[in-house]
């Protein structure tokens, strides 16, 4: 089995760091492979002109991924970039982990608290949330005010802020379970089972929850709908 991961610009150091958590959250025996999505930024997505700007680049990506033989494709991160527009190119699965967890977390608890990093995020990640149809069961959303390209080298001031949010959310909000839509966080920089052993909830990891999600869509032959996500062509460059 082969799955794309599609991955923001970053260092190579930052792109060295992604692959290590993504490898070691797939079953053994399936590949990965990782497609760069031109002009995305990484770190750097604020805001949903970022998202439209990115579409086209990531939904080429998506189609090269199909013709070299993969047997689903998945986005890096949260805001789950080209998987709306490659779902109407591609006949293979197509992931975004922010929806994928969302959904997760809904399935575990009546009520999550949504923690992310900055304030710009906490917006798009709003706004998504309730696109997703998971708006009743997010009760609380909240930022650690730091830029995500920061957070491998202040782990334990992530821990800090990560940790009093959550805490608060499940005081003020009754939140049941934590859900961090920012793999800077987790699991970058953070291990989602020791911050639920501190905090006394769930903290859910989106990234192995999509991995073996797709893993499973591909075994059992489901696909995205054709009814949802009608054929298109990208236009001829």
């Amino acid at each position: 089995m082969k799955i794309m991961v599609l991955v923001n610009e970053y260092t190579p150091e930052a792109l060295a760091r992604r692959k290590v958590v993504v490898e070691a959250a797939v079953s053994a025996g399936v590949e990965v492979g990782y497609a760069v999505i031109e002009g995305s930024g990484g770190g750097k997505a604020t805001t949903n002109l970022h998202r439209t700007l990115a579409a086209p680049a990531a939904a080429r990506e998506v189609v090269n991924a199909e013709k070299a033989g993969y047997d689903a494709v998945v986005a890096w991160g949260t805001y789950d970039l080209g998987v709306e527009e490659g779902r109407h190119l591609v006949d293979i699965p197509v992931l975004g982990p922010g929806r994928v967890a969302a959904h997760m977390a809904a399935t575990l608890c009546q009520r999550f608290a949504v923690i992310s990093t900055r304030s710009t995020s906490i917006k798009m990640h709003r706004a998504a949330i309730k696109g997703w149809g998971v708006e009743d069961w997010a009760v609380d959303f909240r930022y650690l005010d730091m830029p995500p390209m920061d957070m491998p080298n202040q782990a334990d001031e992530v821990r800090r802020r990560f940790i009093a949010c959550a805490r608060a959310a499940v005081a003020e909000s009754d939140a049941e379970l934590i859900l961090p839509l920012a793999y800077s966080i987790v699991p970058l920089t953070q291990n989602s089972a020791e911050l639920a052993e501190e905090i006394g909830v769930p903290v859910l990891n989106p990234l192995p929850v999509t991995m073996r999600l797709a893993e499973a869509l591909v075994v059992s032959g489901f696909k995205n709908s054709r009814e949802t996500y009608p054929r298109a062509e990208l236009p001829q460059a």
